[in-house]
């Protein structure tokens, strides 16, 4: 086989995999990411986030698990939002401290970006 055929191929099967790997169209905008530095926790731990949202914008990361921290949105009275502490159009970074009575279980961190829901992560709460 030559070797521009050969990459081709390559090229070819890459692409294809990193459709199969973006899921249906629409199903997060462009470019979103969302990341924990770990997945179980005990209560009144710290987590940090890492975050993107493409050319949408990064509007939060939030938890029923995550202490308030005063600027809460839809999550206000029912757990909180990471705090960043470098936030841009590429990507944002801080933490979230885990409230102090959350209960053992699992608990999905949500991300928006764009005024719409882009992704969530599991993270569980151990005793």
């Amino acid at each position: 086989m030559s070797t521009l055929r050969r990459a081709l191929l390559v090229s070819t099967a890459t692409l294809a995999l990193a459709g199969a790997a973006a899921g249906p169209a629409g199903a997060t905008p462009t470019g979103s990411f969302l990341k924990l530095d770990k997945e179980i926790v005990r209560a009144g731990e710290q987590v940090r986030v890492v975050a993107g949202c493409g050319v949408d914008g990064l509007n939060f990361v939030g938890s029923a698990a995550f202490a308030p921290t005063g600027q809460d949105g839809p999550y206000t009275g029912n757990g909180g939002v990471a705090v960043f502490d470098v936030r841009t159009t590429a990507v944002s970074w801080g933490s979230a401290t885990v409230r102090a009575d959350a209960m053992p279980g699992i608990y999905q961190v949500s991300e928006r970006c764009g005024g719409g829901h882009a992704g969530s992560k599991e993270l569980t709460v151990i005793s």
